[in-house]
């Protein structure tokens, strides 16, 4: 058994690609066996792990207007125990995304557009939900948040009004940026702290999708 996290945004810049390679290295620290599929053309997961290292696969496999069927099985062909999707950011991308994955993962800044744009994937996410009749549990992620400003403070109980499990926030560090530099995975006290409380949550949720006492590790 396997579980596919889809993380998702239709705008760009809120920060897919942060999520989805501490997402996967913070459940590799965890023992789970996981794996990152690139599906955004513009190759940023791709690039990361360019240096090689990281220490999961990252795989692309890119994800184009009308060949939603045939990504998908090759989704399904992905090595790990837990794939992480780093998805492009549009509506059908949503679409395609939500329709493969058990969970979906959605990370939002601290700023008008992006919660106008996560209150449209939301309903993008649900009008999948209602295509394929099953409860797909959805995270939100209040991304590159500063506590000292007005945003920053307001964005958890923002995103809490949109009917959706939100974690813990994820702060605006340089560690990310030096992080993709590097092609390595961020560090620091924290940085984990602030993970697991995307990762805690997201892993249950997996727990729940397969055999809590054959999930696979590493």
């Amino acid at each position: 058994m396997r579980s596919v996290i889809s993380v998702v945004q239709r705008k760009g810049g809120a920060g897919k690609t942060t999520i989805a390679i501490s997402l996967a290295g913070d459940l590799h620290r965890r023992g789970i066996l996981v794996d990152v599929i690139d599906a955004d053309p513009q190759r940023s997961a791709a690039e990361w792990a360019a240096p090689g290292r990281l220490p999961f696969r990252v795989s692309e496999v890119p994800l184009r207007y009308g060949e939603a069927a045939h990504w998908a099985k090759l989704i399904g062909s992905s090595p790990g125990s837990v794939t992480i999707i780093d998805t492009p950011p549009h509506e059908y991308a949503v679409g395609a995304a939500v329709a493969v994955a058990d969970i979906v993962v959605l990370p939002c800044t601290p700023s008008g557009l992006d919660l106008s744009a996560t209150e449209e994937t939301i309903s993008a996410i649900a009008f999948a939900r209602s295509k394929r009749d099953a409860d797909v549990p959805t995270f939100l992620v209040p991304n590159r948040v500063d506590p000292r400003t007005l945003e920053g403070q307001q964005i958890v109980e923002a995103l809490g009004e949109l009917g959706e499990t939100v974690c813990g926030p994820i702060a605006s560090r340089l560690a990310y940026v030096r992080a993709f530099s590097a092609g390595t995975l961020p560090r620091g006290y924290a940085i984990s702290t602030e993970l697991a409380g995307l990762s805690e949550p997201v892993l249950e949720a997996v727990r729940q999708t397969m055999d809590a006492s054959h999930l696979p590790t590493t």
